[in-house]
């Protein structure tokens, strides 16, 4: 029997007891993976909460889980260094050495899979989701950011990008390796095309953070359409400031029958919500190809969401789905009519056999393999 592939996941952004959510996107290409290899992952967390270093391994998912937590206090670097050495002496590369490092986002962390590479011949290859890849949706990178991520990005095998509208945003920064597009992926297990809600709900999941996710213009939109539209809903949480946009939901005076907040969710419950429900709604200022967007779809959700990133490169294989331009409520306003006029027509047994033909884990993880193999073959 063919001997299983070792991949070892580095990644600047991981879920960890210190930020539960952050990178959770990882993981789930981590576990897509897992179907047809054996996956470690590596993950260096700051947690001054701790006086000295402190490794947690767990098994979630088939996938190996090592976090290492270290206190900044000190020479920080110096610390991020020590950690991965504990890492890498915990996993123990001399009997369990991978066969490939897979990079998650650059940016800050790329150091680890250079580091790796020099000292134990592991080749990598780099996923990468992040949007400070476009200078016009944000501010520009400086110049030693970008050099720093060139000089990463062209020695490793192969550029894996979430879509192609990134994979050309990384061709600015002349990075020349060959590329992959092997998108964001989602659990279907969990989330599937399930009874709705008798009230038309739509949903705003996110970081909630006002620059990014343009938080305000779906408030305000939303009052207008609210105002004149019965027997909706409009259901708005994560992980952000819900005290403040509670607030700002009634100084601009939304009836608080048409809105709900949330807090943090967990998987289950994101696809609890979100199989029960019937419009997504993105207002971004910038994306590449959000989780939240796809896992909607597979809950048979069509969606509302900007023209912006890699998001209409999914969104035109059906007519339910709008693409508006950003910071443009009049187009949102239009958009949430539109939606509410169309909530029986929609076909959402075919927006969720879309994501499942794309982004499942099955489907996922078998691109992941196919990039594994040419990586490895050159």
């Amino acid at each position: 029997m063919k001997k299983k592939l070792h991949v070892l996941f580095l990644s600047s952004w991981f879920p960890s007891k210190t930020h539960p959510t952050l990178g959770n996107f990882v993981q789930r290409h981590a576990e897509a993976v897992a179907l047809f290899a054996n996956i470690t992952v590596l993950y260096l967390s700051k947690n001054n909460k701790t006086s000295a270093f402190e490794i947690e391994d767990e098994v979630e998912g088939n996938v190996r889980m090592v976090r290492v937590y270290y206190n900044s206090n000190g020479i920080l670097f110096r610390n991020r260094i020590k950690a991965l050495k504990i890492g890498i002496a915990h996993i123990n590369f001399n009997q369990n050495k991978p066969d490939l490092v897979q990079l998650n986002m650059i940016w800050p962390e790329g150091w680890q899979a250079l580091f790796i590479q020099q000292n134990w011949k592991i080749p990598f290859v780099i996923s990468d989701n992040w949007t400070g890849y476009h200078p016009n949706e944000r501010s520009p990178l400086p110049f030693h950011i970008k050099s720093y991520m060139r000089f990463i990005a062209n020695r490793s095998k192969l550029l894996l990008p979430v879509t192609f509208q990134l994979e050309q945003a990384m061709r600015t920064l002349r990075f020349s390796k060959p590329s992959i597009i092997v998108p964001n992926v989602v659990n279907t297990t969990y989330f599937k095309n399930e009874k709705k809600n008798e009230i038309h709900t739509y949903v705003h999941l996110s970081h909630l953070d006002n620059d990014h996710k343009n938080i305000e213009g779906i408030l305000s939109t939303w009052k207008i359409f609210s105002d004149q539209t019965e027997d909706v809903i409009l259901e708005l949480g994560g992980d952000g400031d819900i005290p403040h946009w509670k607030k700002r939901s009634l100084e601009i005076g939304i009836r608080s029958s048409s809105i709900a907040f949330f807090g943090t969710l967990n998987q289950q419950e994101v696809a609890e919500k979100m199989n029960a429900s019937h419009t997504f709604v993105l207002f971004s200022n910038y994306e590449n190809l959000p989780l939240v967007m796809i896992e909607a779809m597979a809950s048979g959700m069509n969606v509302i969401a900007t023209r912006v990133g890699g998001i209409a490169e999914h969104m035109g294989f059906c007519k339910w789905n709008k693409l508006i331009d950003a910071k443009n409520e009049a187009q949102l306003l239009h958009a949430l009519n539109e939606s509410h006029s169309e909530m029986n027509e929609i076909n959402r047994e075919e927006i969720s056999a879309y994501a499942t033909n794309h982004f499942s884990f099955e489907a996922v993880g078998k691109q992941f393999m196919n990039a594994y193999e040419q990586a490895l073959n050159k």
